[in-house]
């Protein structure tokens, strides 16, 4: 900022000072004229002391544009712009969710007559029937409803180590229970799957096959307000799949469960833990 201001001063005595140093006048016409051409005169060039006005304030604009250059360059050498990260889950998000966790427990009425309900567990049974159909059952499909309280925002996870095959997600109160299923959110299922312990997908109204991590613990987050299914992995809080199609408030959707029926291994909803601060 110095050496600009000196420049300044500098140029602007090199421009008024011809102008300013012109002899006084005593009222003889030669003396007239030799002040006439001192005032008019700048480095060897005729001009009126309006254009010299004009030159120095010329001066001045490019020496005001040259000290805004130099100040974004030392700016912006201080102050490098930031390269953008790959996006992570943001943990304060992760915290919200639990803070709307619920507590979900199995509806036995609705459970298929071969799925063994055992508290917050359930498992396929090969064997006899556990129970004689009723219309609230589904009938052919090995699944079974979760009961929780209702909220704008709930929150739940479930155990699926081990497993090769599940399904979870949340369903419509009043979708098809009867015949095969066809899971889709137009049908009123939203939920993701596991087949033959390798391929994750999401039953959106197109399937979609996941690149993802097989979780061991899988965290559901239903939001009406904002009409979004989330799945997150628990082990690392990584994101599985967000429908965003999700269903509203009057739908009035539950908790799915399936442990499927390839194997015995049962899925089971985590209790909810409460931590002390």
């Amino acid at each position: 900022m110095g050496p600009l201001i000196q420049q300044f001063c500098l140029v602007t005595c090199l421009v008024f000072f011809p102008c300013s140093s012109a002899p006084v006048a005593d009222g003889t016409e030669t003396e007239r004229q030799s002040t006439s051409v001192s005032t008019c005169t700048l480095y060897g060039l005729n001009c009126t002391v309006w254009f010299a006005g004009c030159v120095t304030f010329g001066i001045i604009i490019f020496l005001g544009v040259g000290f805004l250059v130099w100040y974004k360059c030392c700016r912006d050498t201080q102050n490098p712009p930031q390269q953008d990260t790959p996006s992570q889950p943001d943990k304060q998000d992760i915290d919200v969710k639990h803070l709307h966790e619920v507590d979900v427990t199995l509806d036995v009425d609705t459970a298929h007559p071969n799925l063994l309900i055992d508290g917050k567990t359930v498992r396929w049974i090969k064997e006899t029937p556990q129970r004689l159909c009723n219309e609230k059952m589904f009938d052919e499909d090995p699944y079974v409803l979760g009961i929780m309280g209702r909220a704008w925002r709930t929150y739940w996870k479930v155990n699926v180590e081990k497993k090769d095959d599940w399904v979870l997600g949340v369903t419509k109160a009043t979708a098809n229970r009867k015949g095969q299923l066809v899971l889709s959110p137009a049908n009123g299922f939203w939920v993701i799957r596991l087949s033959n312990g390798g391929r994750l997908k999401a039953m959106d109204d197109k399937e979609h096959v996941l690149d993802k991590d097989i979780p061991d613990k899988v965290g559901i987050y239903l939001d009406y307000n904002e009409n979004k299914v989330t799945f997150y992995n628990v082990e690392d809080a990584s994101l599985i799949y967000s429908f965003t199609n999700g269903p509203s408030y009057e739908d009035e959707v539950r908790p799915l469960f399936s442990p499927w029926n390839n194997d015995t291994d049962p899925i089971n909803i985590l209790s909810i833990v409460i931590t002390k601060v």
